[in-house]
């Protein structure tokens, strides 16, 4: 039994260490809950105090020094971002024989971490068998324990999610830090699919940056979304182009993709490779062709994401009928006909040039029954100004509550355009003329008739949150749901 003046001096120690005290704004985010932590090293023996964590958007986050403290071997990441977890024999850990052509006996894996007042946190939501420690409530506080399991992730709790009726329903969550509550917003109606932009390319050697939440996907699920986590290249050609000539980056890639599929119990996956090099395009259909064959014995549902047929490297860089061949779904972003830095200002996607890249889409191969129309829930507020005889212009993106607010702001009168299948309105502010092609319920609707003009799969809206809630009524009804 310790000496209780030794128990005394260790409890104060480990506080002073990694306890940060929540009492304020100044200390956490709206809705966090903080909890003393403990840990239980063993059964009867009275648990030691190892400080304050807290609870946001469900997720339990821990000081990282007080999960080294309990044995969990966390490495800092690059620049003290993220933590590095090794795992050995990750096939047997995440019973998947295929991991161990991949990876080998070791890997390791990144995740996420939050910074408050200095101290780094880890998400331990669903880290459980990963970090073999169990945690649960008690009396306002979270207790630790050791387990011994030989298994990765977590398997309980799973959600049996009914077939997706009517056509596909999707929409991109953008992250770049933290995940949205999202037990705490209205349902979406309709939605079948969120896709979170959680993974991305760290690295020629195929290291792989992660953001995703098992609190996350299990909100998700209990409202009936399915999650297909989004994974980019960072849109570095340069570093795509390396990782695409070395075989050991790109098996280490896909490792980690499996393996964080089931840790944090995905539906699918969307790839997001943009920017690239055009000497690339064969090597990105091989890459996909090769992910399709290793996520297909995992349930796991694949999409890509590509541009319209252009002129421009960007769109030549994917051969979007080979591309087709070996995903569940095509998902075509038709948007930014204008771009941010567009010299002209325009619409983001009109009637006609949607309708053409769609049918351009069509007629090089994509079967309509895989490919999915993207459409903006974004607009731009374009600035001309005048200068050297000619305009300059600036754009600005607006959600749509934003451009509804700003005409009723400056008084401007919204004018239906039948061509482009969209609202605009038009003001002066400071001596510069300023221009919107608006999109809302109305311009989404005309570019969703495609769907059912070309028997399409269905449509993903980017980005979730740039919408208003109505329109996901008109989303609904059109897709059948």
């Amino acid at each position: 039994m310790k000496c209780p003046l030794v128990r005394f001096l260790k409890v104060l120690l480990l506080t002073v260490l990694v306890s940060v005290p929540f009492n304020g704004a100044a200390f956490a985010a709206e809705g966090d809950e903080p909890v003393e932590i403990y840990f239980e090293s063993q059964s009867g023996v009275q648990p030691d105090l190892l400080g304050t964590a807290f609870f946001r958007a469900g997720a339990l986050w821990v000081p990282a020094e007080a999960l080294r403290l309990m044995g969990v071997p966390l490495e800092d990441g690059p620049n003290n971002k993220g933590f590095y977890i090794g795992v050995t024999d990750p096939a047997q850990r995440f019973d998947s024989p295929v991991l161990a052509q991949l990876a080998g006996r070791q890997i390791a894996l990144y995740f996420p971490s939050l910074s408050v007042e200095g101290v780094s946190y880890f998400n331990m939501s669903g880290m459980q068998n990963l970090t073999n420690l169990d945690f649960r409530r008690e009396n306002g506080s979270v207790v630790f324990t050791p387990n011994d399991s030989v298994r990765g992730y977590v398997q309980s709790g799973a959600v049996e999610l009914p077939p997706i009726s009517g056509k596909l329903t999707m929409t991109w969550e953008h992250v770049t830090l933290d995940n949205p509550n999202l037990g705490a917003q209205n349902a979406i109606p309709g939605l079948d699919v969120l896709s979170p932009t959680w993974f991305n390319l760290m690295d020629a050697n195929g290291g792989m940056a992660n953001r995703a939440s098992a609190a996350y996907v299990e909100s998700a699920h209990r409202r009936g979304y399915r999650v297909w986590g989004l994974v980019s290249n960072s849109f570095n050609a340069a570093m795509t182009t390396a990782f695409f000539k070395n075989a050991r980056a790109m098996n280490l890639f896909m490792a980690r993709l499996i393996i964080y599929a089931k840790l944090y119990g995905l539906d699918g996956v969307n790839i997001d490779f943009e920017g690239m090099n055009e000497a690339d395009r064969a090597q990105f259909v091989r890459f996909v062709a090769r992910i399709s064959e290793l996520l297909r014995p995992e349930g796991l549902t694949l999409s890509v994401d590509v541009f319209i047929p252009a002129n421009t490297k960007s769109s030549r860089s994917h051969d979007r009928g080979e591309l087709a061949k070996y995903v569940d779904y095509v998902m075509l972003m038709a948007y930014d006909e204008h771009w941010r830095t567009s010299p002209r200002a325009g619409s983001v996607a009109s009637m006609p040039w949607v309708t053409k890249a769609v049918e351009g889409t069509l007629a090089e191969g994509v079967p309509p029954s895989k490919l999915v129309l993207g459409v903006p829930f974004y607009m731009r507020r374009w600035e001309e100004t005048k200068a050297n005889g000619g305009v300059k212009v600036k754009g600005y993106t607006l959600t749509m509550a934003e451009a509804e607010e700003l005409a009723a702001k400056r008084g401007a009168q919204m004018q239906w355009l039948e061509t482009p299948g969209q609202y605009y309105f038009t003001y002066v502010a400071n001596g510069k003329v300023q221009k919107v092609w608006v999109e809302n319920a109305a311009s989404i609707e005309r570019k969703l008739s495609l769907v059912g003009k070309y028997g399409l799969a269905g449509m993903a809206g980017w980005r979730k949150g740039h919408e208003k809630p109505e329109v996901w009524d008109t989303i609904s009804s059109l897709m059948g749901k």
